[in-house]
C-alpha cells in the first residue's frame, strides 16, 4: 500500500499543512503578540494567509505582533513563495513528455542541459534567483526607509516588505498598507518590480535572463503567452482604473501621481494585496476590474495565485480562433495542443465551482437576515473577499476583520484551495491518462 506522501501531489499538500500548523503554534506563544495571546483561529488564518502568499489579515501585522511574530510570518512568507516555485517549476519538467519537441528543447536549454539529471542544481538556482530578487529590492527599500526610521528597522522593514511583495504576500508591517506612499513614485516603482518579477515566475525569468545574454536562446510559447497576457492586463487595467478614478479617488493628484496609482492597482490586483489607495474608495467599476484580475492572477511556476495568465490567454485564444472557424488554437506561429486547452477549461471551471460554493456558504454563515437594499454593499463586498483569498491576492474592502469563526474558517480553506488545490489539480491533469481507457463513439450535443 502506497504511503501518504509519496506522491508529488501529496507531499506538496504535507508540505504546505506541516508549514501551517508550525506556524500556527509559534504564532500562539505570548512572545509572538504585543498585548494578549493570538487566539488559535487567528493565529491559524495569519499562517495560512502567510505560507499561501495571500495577505488577508485579521490582526494588524505591526501593530497585534511582536519582532518575534513578525519574523515568523516573514520566514512562513518566504517559505511558502520558494516552495510554489520549486514544486511548480519541478511540475513543469515532470510534463515534459506531454510538452511539444521544440519548447522542450528551448526548456532544457533553459535550465542548462537534462533538467531531469539536474534537479539539485535546477533548485539551487531557483533559491538563488529568489534570493537575488529579494536582496535587490531589500537594498532598494532601504535607501527609502532609512530617512523615516532607524537604520535597524529600516533594514527589517525593507527585508520584509522585499520579501512580501516577491512573494506576491501583500503582507505589510505598515497599518495602512502603502497608503502613505501614494504620492512616493520611488517607491511604487521597486514594489512593482518586485510584484511583477515574483508574478512571471522562474522560468521566464529565466528565460528572459538567459535571452538578454545571448539573441539564439529564443523564448518559449509558455513565456510569451505570460508575458503578452501579462503586459495586457496590466496596461488594460491601468487605463480602466484611470477612467473610472479620474474623478473620484484620482481627482486631486496630478496626471503623473494618477497614471502610477492607477498601474499599481492594476499590478498589485493580480496577487499581490498591497494597496496605496483605500480600496473601499474606489467605485463600482474599478472593484469590478479588480476583481477580474484578481480571478485572472499572475503566471504558472510563480509567487502568484489565481487560474493564471496562460489559462486566460488559451481559452481567450480558442475563443478568437473559433469565431475566425479555425480548429486549432493558435499564437506566436505555434499551434496550441488540445491537452492544454482542456486543462485550461478544467482550471477555469473548477475554479469558478469552488468561487461559487463558498461564497454561497459565507453568505449563510455571515449575512444578517436583511433585505438586500439594507445590506449596504455586503454581496459586493463577500464576493471581493472571496475571490481575493482564492486568488490569494490579500485585497479587502474591509470584511477579512469582520469575520465571524465560521467565515475565517471558510476564508481560510479557500486561501489553502487556491493556492494548493489548484496546484494538486494541475499536476493530476498533466499526468497522462492511464492505458486501456474505454473510448466510446463521438456524438454532438447541441450548445448555444
Amino acid at each position: 500500500m502506497e504511503l501518504l506522501g509519496t506522491k508529488p501531489d501529496r507531499k506538496v499538500i504535507l508540505y504546505f499543512i506541516s508549514i501551517i500548523l508550525s506556524g500556527t503554534l509559534l504564532l500562539l506563544l505570548p512572545v509572538s503578540s504585543t498585548g494578549k495571546p493570538v487566539v488559535f483561529v487567528d493565529a491559524l488564518f495569519t499562517a495560512t494567509s502567510a505560507v499561501c502568499v495571500t495577505g488577508l489579515t485579521v490582526l494588524d501585522t505591526g501593530g497585534s505582533f511582536s519582532l518575534f511574530g513578525q519574523v515568523v510570518i516573514l520566514l512562513l512568507i518566504q517559505l511558502g513563495g520558494l516552495g510554489i516555485m520549486t514544486f511548480t517549476t519541478m511540475l513543469l519538467i515532470s510534463m515534459f513528455p506531454r510538452i511539444s519537441f521544440q519548447d522542450r528543447l528551448v526548456i532544457t536549454q533553459t535550465l542548462g542541459g537534462d533538467p531531469k539529471a539536474k534537479t539539485g542544481a535546477l533548485l539551487k538556482a531557483v533559491f538563488l534567483t529568489t534570493l537575488s530578487i529579494e536582496l535587490t529590492g531589500a537594498v532598494a527599500l532601504f535607501f527609502r526607509f532609512k530617512s523615516q526610521m532607524s537604520c535597524g528597522r529600516a533594514l527589517f522593514y525593507s527585508v520584509f516588505h522585499s520579501v512580501s511583495a516577491f512573494c506576491n504576500a501583500g503582507f505589510s508591517l505598515f497599518s495602512n498598507s502603502l497608503e502613505s506612499y501614494s504620492h512616493d513614485l520611488y517607491a511604487i516603482g521597486v514594489f512593482s518590480l518586485l510584484i511583477i518579477s515574483g508574478g512571471l515566475g522562474f522560468i521566464v525569468i529565466r528565460e528572459l535572463f538567459l535571452r538578454s545574454l545571448t539573441k539564439k536562446n529564443r523564448l518559449s510559447l509558455h513565456s510569451k503567452l505570460c508575458l503578452s497576457v501579462t503586459g495586457f492586463l496590466i496596461l488594460a487595467g491601468t487605463a480602466a482604473f484611470l477612467l473610472a478614478e479620474y474623478r473620484n479617488v484620482y481627482s486631486e493628484m496630478g496626471v503623473v501621481h494618477s497614471l502610477a496609482n492607477a498601474f499599481f492597482q492594476a499590478v498589485t490586483s493580480r496577487t499581490a494585496g498591497f494597496n496605496t489607495i483605500t480600496q473601499t474608495n474606489l467605485t463600482e467599476v474599478s472593484l469590478l476590474v479588480t476583481i477580474i484580475l484578481m480571478f485572472i492572477g499572475a503566471c504558472p511556476g510563480s509567487t502568484g495565485g489565481g487560474v493564471k495568465t496562460t489559462t486566460f490567454g488559451i481559452i481567450f485564444l480558442m475563443a478568437c480562433n473559433r469565431f475566425m472557424g479555425r480548429r486549432s488554437v493558435k499564437a506566436f506561429n505555434r499551434s496550441v495542443s488540445d491537452d492544454s486547452i482542456h486543462r485550461a477549461l478544467t482550471v477555469m471551471l473548477a475554479a469558478m465551482a469552488v468561487i461559487v460554493l463558498v461564497f454561497v456558504l459565507l453568505m449563510f454563515a455571515e449575512e444578517e437576515p436583511l433585505p438586500h437594499h439594507l445590506t449596504y454593499g455586503w454581496f459586493v463586498e463577500s464576493l471581493f473577499e472571496v475571490i481575493s483569498a482564492f486568488g490569494t491576492v490579500g485585497l479587502s474592502l474591509g470584511t477579512t476583520s469582520q469575520l465571524h469563526e465560521a467565515g475565517k474558517i471558510l476564508i481560510i480553506i479557500l486561501m489553502f484551495i487556491g493556492r494548493v488545490g489548484l496546484l494538486t489539480l494541475v499536476y493530476n491533469l498533466a499526468r497522462p491518462t492511464r492505458s486501456g481507457e474505454i473510448v466510446y463513439l463521438d456524438e454532438q450535443v447541441m450548445i448555444g
